[in-house]
């Protein structure tokens, strides 16, 4: 094979690269930051590594919703209460005004968001805490990015 197609595959490959990271960059920057309880769910898998399942207060949905189906994108609202999120309203259409809201999946009762999983260095995930709470990202399309988690108001893992 000659060099110069080799090169091109490098430089397309590394280009890929950088614009994953451009992106995910780009949901931080232009998002904003809110806080959610999260419970730990399932810390290992040995084909993943090392990474914290996770639930939130605002995966299961409230019995005065009726969402019946499977696979369903949904948008739910977030009102604060203190400084953390619960959820205000679910609806099939993304919601107008200047309320902060995600966009989901609706699996019967259960809400995926895509920030389910955080991935941690290796060793550090066998001892999970109890009182995690995920600081994310929201960008105004309602796509959440998790940044960090916290335990005992510190970022963890340490």
């Amino acid at each position: 094979m000659k060099t110069w197609l080799l090169r091109i595959i490098l430089m397309l490959q590394i280009l890929g690269l950088v614009s994953l990271y451009a992106y995910h960059l780009s949901i931080e920057k232009t998002g904003k930051t809110y806080l959610l309880k999260a419970e730990p769910v399932d810390p290992r898998d040995l084909l993943s590594g090392d990474y914290v399942a996770l639930q939130y207060a605002i995966s299961t949905l409230p019995d005065r919703f009726d969402i019946s189906g499977f696979n369903i994108p949904i948008y739910v609202t977030l009102q604060p209460t203190g400084t953390l999120l619960e959820i205000g309203d679910v609806t099939e259409a993304p919601p107008t005004g200047n309320v902060p809201y995600l966009k989901g999946r609706a699996f019967g009762r259960q809400i995926s968001y895509g920030i389910e999983r955080y991935y941690v260095p290796e060793g550090k995930g066998k001892h999970v805490p109890g009182d995690l709470y995920a600081e994310i990202v929201i960008q105004p399309g309602g796509t959440a990015q998790l940044k960090k988690l916290y335990s005992a108001g510190k970022p963890w893992p340490r």
